[in-house]
């Protein structure tokens, strides 16, 4: 999986090379994974049903992570904030709170976008 596709690839093994031989058959969007009618005919059906499964099974637990981290993250800025008060100015508040302030200018940047911020 890359940051906004997934890569199907297909192992072959190479006898001559004694080993598997990797290449990438096609690839499916992310955020809306769905095989389209030319990647199905160059997938076997078992290659299909892998798909399948992963998309019933790892993408879907991957979207309610990440929904549930969206609806909890009012609680868990509240929990970090009594934290930073606790800590001070330490060399680990400091650390934290500089990957805090790229990550959230990331996530500002997403809700501007999609129009939930003025």
């Amino acid at each position: 999986m890359r940051k906004n596709v997934i890569q199907l690839i297909r192992i072959t093994y190479d006898s001559d090379k004694k080993k598997g031989v990797n290449s990438v058959v096609g690839t499916v969007k992310l955020v809306k994974p769905h095989l389209s009618g030319e990647l199905q005919k160059s997938l076997t059906p078992e290659e299909i049903e892998q798909f399948e499964a992963w998309l019933k099974t790892r993408h879907r637990a991957d979207n309610l992570r990440d929904e549930l981290a969206a609806l909890t993250l009012a609680e868990s800025m509240l929990a970090a904030e009594r934290w930073f008060e606790s800590e001070g100015d330490s060399d680990a508040a400091r650390q934290v709170a500089a990957g805090y302030v790229a990550q959230w200018q990331s996530l500002r940047k997403v809700m501007v976008k999609n129009g939930l911020l003025d």
